[in-house]
């Protein structure tokens, strides 16, 4: 699997994890971050490794949606990047009001 899809799908759990059904969850978190194959998987969940791959993209494209529609990911991203900017004019007083931004940001 490509470094750059398991680390998108390793942030959009971190935000949209709670919205996946339970068993999703822990297939989705023994994939992409516990770094398990599939048959590891079954094996663990005395299941079929189709039944885990199965899992896996229903994960994948409910998480996927949901970014679509909430574009939380997308929003931080992109306020990282302002806050980027702003660090950069190197005035004392912006400064501070951005790592206090940063910090609710977290």
């Amino acid at each position: 699997m490509m470094l750059d899809k398991t680390e998108r799908l390793n942030e959009l759990l971190d935000w949209y994890e709670g919205l996946l059904t339970p068993k999703q969850q822990e297939v989705a978190d023994l994939y992409y971050r516990e770094d398990l194959s599939l048959s590891e998987i079954a094996e663990l969940l005395k299941t079929s490794r189709a039944a885990v791959h199965d899992s896996l993209q229903r994960s994948e494209s409910t998480l996927e949606h949901l970014e679509s529609q909430l574009s939380l990911v997308k929003s931080r991203h992109e306020r990282l990047k302002y806050y980027g900017q702003l660090k950069a004019l190197s005035i004392e007083a912006v400064n501070c009001i951005v790592e206090d931004l940063e910090k609710c940001d977290e």
